[in-house]
């Protein structure tokens, strides 16, 4: 069981930063006309949040699990899609979302068929992440929408109170097999929001890398973030999560 070490309140919000940008992947509602399917998770709230439901002809299978996705719900009565060519060809779709490195062979094909497929990369800042909100928002034309709604989220982000020192807790997002997001990450930005010093920095990973638990252990961390459903789906990757050795770790455990 890990103990508790508290500093400021405000590296406890880590995780409702985490839900801040995907409850902002946001904009208006598009023309009723405009059917659009989704191969990609993060491309699936978007439209959850910025299009009608009746022009919504496909999600990610993810989307219905709530582990997953805020919208779960939303997701049980929209016909659901596992990256197949086939799947998205039958439904037709006048625009479909992917990210850059979501079935690619699937969106080559959709493209030789003439399908409008628009493609995403990964997002590694949250200036990153306004410019592929506003992307998708002025394909279904919701730009005024998204311009409030970003407003409203650059203001949630300037009420969030830094701690008034410069000895930030460390912490590291401790995920399946123990990869942890680098420096140069969306998750380090959020991090840096909420008053927090990224522990990946101090093993010299930029994007994304593996943090050996032995490493873990001797680095002490002040907060460990785990994935909040890997309790839920047992597989030998989470063995790193539920190791004991992470009960020697004086540090607040915070789940995603």
């Amino acid at each position: 069981m890990l103990t508790l070490k508290l500093f400021s309140p405000s590296f406890l919000r880590v995780p409702a930063l985490f839900a801040l940008i995907a409850l902002y992947c946001l904009s208006a509602n598009g023309s009723n006309e405009m059917r659009i399917a989704s191969l990609n998770l993060c491309t699936d709230s978007m439209l959850f949040e910025l299009a009608d439901p009746l022009q919504i002809v496909s999600v990610t299978s993810l989307s219905r699990e709530e582990e997953y996705s805020h919208y779960s719900e939303l997701a049980q009565n929209i016909r659901i899609n596992r990256g197949l060519a086939e799947e998205i060809i039958l439904l037709d779709p006048d625009l479909v979302l992917a990210g850059s490195y979501t079935a690619t062979g699937t969106t080559t094909l959709l493209k030789q068929l003439g399908y409008r497929v628009l493609i995403f990369k990964p997002v590694l800042d949250i200036d990153g992440f306004r410019n592929s909100f506003l992307r998708l928002a002025d394909a279904i034309g919701a730009i005024e929408k998204a311009n409030q709604l970003l407003i409203k989220m650059d203001k949630d982000i300037a009420e969030i109170k830094k701690p008034e020192t410069t000895l930030w807790p460390r912490a590291i997002i401790y995920q399946p097999n123990g990869f942890s997001p680098g420096v140069q990450s969306l998750a380090n930005e959020m991090l840096d929001i909420a008053g927090v010093t990224n522990l990946a920095a101090e093993f010299n990973i930029e994007h994304g890398g593996f943090v050996p638990l032995e490493q873990l252990v001797v680095a002490k961390p002040d907060v460990v973030i785990l994935p909040g459903q890997f309790k839920r789906f047992p597989a030998l990757a989470n063995i790193f999560l539920t190791h004991p050795a992470l009960s020697f770790i004086n540090a607040q455990g915070i789940t995603q």
